[in-house]
């Protein structure tokens, strides 16, 4: 069974609480590993950038937690570092405090299942 009906309404609309749309775009699919070789529809997230930047850091925060107790977190640490980039390019001349710097790499803390009360 497919995990998605067509003829169900399309969503489109902003997020209670939060400055961002969700939608579904029909018209550009995109290519998606599974199933292999095909195109499905694409979620789309539209933001402000300072909502961008804050996402990329809350990113950031969770695969800094992911990677001190010794988990792989190269990817979503890949895309918090896209995803401020983008931000920042949106904002222009705006400055806000969302679009600082992710903190580096070599600064994640090392947490032993010992450390973990």
């Amino acid at each position: 069974m497919p995990s998605h009906d067509l003829d169900l309404p399309r969503p489109h609309g902003r997020v209670p609480g939060v400055e961002m749309e969700i939608y579904v775009d029909w018209e550009d699919p995109i290519e998606v590993e599974d199933p292999p070789n095909s195109r499905r529809p694409a979620v789309m997230v539209r933001m402000p950038a300072y909502v961008a930047g804050g996402l990329s850091h809350e990113l950031h925060s969770l695969e800094t937690i992911r990677g001190a107790i010794g988990g792989d977190c190269s990817e979503w640490a890949q895309v918090a570092r896209a995803l401020l980039a983008a931000a920042r390019m949106a904002a222009g001349t705006d400055h806000h405090p969302e679009l600082a710097d992710l903190p580096p790499a070599s600064s994640r803390p090392r947490i032993t299942p010992g450390d973990i009360a």
